[in-house]
């Protein structure tokens, strides 16, 4: 199964989950909802019907006291009449009965008149008004009752299942109670008819949105899909060796977006270090080759006997050996440095001294190549380094500086402090180089004039290493054209401390 497929039935199952769920929960409510709303009219009918009967009884009572009125109010009124006002109130639709002229179930006989009944004992209710059994068809059945709870008139209701209950209030006194059975369930034919109704425009309106959420996830399963497509598709560019196929696409601003540029990166990255390897093997061909081309030259010389093998050949063999030893040793070392394999022993140095004594060790070979050498270097700045390897990074700088640097020339060399870093600062006089050639100084064997015009027994590694020798200081070094016609070279240090 395609994750096209797979992504499009997870939208789809989700989707059905919580659909299925809020209509359940919605179809739940709304039961609920509407059996409250019928017992909540039920109040309201229930507080209407009280005063009417409240009105009966109050028109009923004789002039005597107030402790008699509980006692004769209600035996003063007809059960007739108490039936019919409850009847009268119900708020449901009424089924004639009996060609009844006013539609209304007959009320039960009366059995005389309530004031000839004894007092002593309660009212018995009709045949018909059964526990549970409404005195009319319309509404749910009522009940009257006695502040002391004994039946009076209405439909004798069952108080071991739930029911409301209205007090019935006079001269700031509970005189009785109206007692109603609450709808727990929907019986009558138009409210089942009207929640059969809701229930299929529930389903209908669940069916409809699973249709739009099944067509929404399939657009969106392709939509996220394409992107995904796409870095899959650059990623197997890479696996084969294609670095120039790009995979980028400027109007995404998302997660996806970043992979793809980041994916577009790797591969030119790759592309890069492709070509700087070609490059470098082609570069370490050429310096070992040209060495080894003058030794055959001369050993097939001596073979055929052109030259004699004296002192004068001997010494020219030795100078391409020792060129081609020099080569390989900067390439071991550069190697090393690479991959973090130079050893460090860092301790406290005085790199004004070390810089002061590197100086005067080659002093000697700049006057002879007819330069001419001036410093400024401020005194007691220390910091955390190698000493062998700070003394390697002078020697390479100044060699480099003296190897490019037609004679007769200057080479000026300064040191100072800046806030908590030591600067070194070597200037040099023409040839110069261009700000695009000053960033490519500190590859591997990059030269600046690009017929490989010889000025030393370098390889062109020298500012390199150095490269690798200040970053593994935590320093910086860079390169720009000298404002004294040459090249400057700027190295930054971590300063340690001052001397006081």
């Amino acid at each position: 199964m395609q994750i096209s497929q797979k992504l499009f039935l997870a939208f789809v199952g989700l989707t059905s989950i919580v659909l299925i769920a809020t209509l359940s929960l919605a179809r739940w409510s709304f039961d609920q909802g509407f059996l409250d709303y019928i017992n909540s009219l039920e109040q309201e009918r229930l507080a209407s019907l009280s005063e009417d009967i409240l009105t009966l009884y109050a028109t009923s009572l004789p002039a005597v006291t107030e402790e008699a009125e509980s006692v004769l109010g209600w035996y003063k009124l007809s059960q007739n009449s108490l039936n019919q006002t409850i009847l009268t109130h119900s708020r449901l639709p009424r089924i004639p009965r009996d060609n009844n002229a006013n539609g209304f179930d007959k009320p039960p006989r009366p059995a005389g008149r309530l004031a000839e009944q004894p007092r002593q004992g309660p009212r018995q209710p009709p045949p018909n008004m059964r526990p549970g059994a409404s005195s009319h068809r319309g509404g749910p059945p009522t009940g009257l009752y006695s502040a002391d709870d004994q039946y009076i008139a209405g439909t004798v209701i069952d108080k071991k299942v739930d029911t409301i209950s209205y007090p019935l209030m006079y001269n700031q006194q509970v005189i009785g109670y109206l007692y109603s059975n609450p709808m727990r369930e929907i019986v009558s034919s138009s409210a089942t008819a009207f929640a059969q109704q809701q229930r299929w425009t529930s389903v209908g309106i669940g069916l409809v949105c699973l249709l739009l959420a099944s067509a929404i996830a399939w657009w969106l399963a392709r939509f996220l899909l394409v992107p995904v497509k796409q870095v899959m598709l650059g990623v197997s560019y890479l696996s084969k060796g294609d670095y120039d196929q790009r995979v980028m696409d400027t109007q995404r601003a998302d997660e996806l977006g970043q992979l793809m540029a980041n994916i577009d990166h790797l591969a030119m990255t790759l592309s890069k270090n492709r070509s700087a390897k070609n490059r470098w093997l082609a570069d370490i061909s050429h310096e070992l080759r040209t060495p080894l081309s003058i030794l055959c030259g001369e050993i097939d010389s001596i073979k055929a006997g052109i030259r004699a093998f004296d002192s004068t050949q001997l010494i020219s063999i030795e100078q391409e050996v020792l060129r081609m030893k020099h080569l390989v040793d900067d390439l071991y070392e550069l190697s090393l440095s690479d991959v973090g394999g130079l050893r460090y022993h860092l301790t406290t140095v005085n790199i004004s001294e070390s810089l002061d004594s590197t100086l005067v060790s080659i002093a000697s070979s700049m006057h002879e190549k007819g330069l001419t050498l001036s410093k400024q270097i401020a005194p007691m700045l220390f910091v955390s380094a190698d000493v062998r390897r700070l003394e390697q990074l002078f020697i390479n700088l100044l060699m480099n500086a003296m190897a490019y640097t037609d004679s007769p020339g200057n080479i000026d060399v300064q040191l100072t402090s800046q806030a908590s870093t030591v600067i070194l600062t070597i200037n040099d006089t023409k040839p110069s180089a261009t700000e695009a050639e000053c960033e490519h100084l500190f590859e591997p064997l990059y030269r600046q004039d690009t017929a490989r015009t010889r000025r030393g027994s370098g390889a062109g590694l020298g500012l390199t290493i150095c490269k690798n020798i200040v970053e593994a200081h935590n320093g910086s070094i860079t390169a720009t054209p000298s404002l004294m016609g040459g090249l400057c070279i700027r190295v930054q240090l971590p300063l340690l401390r001052k001397s006081i």
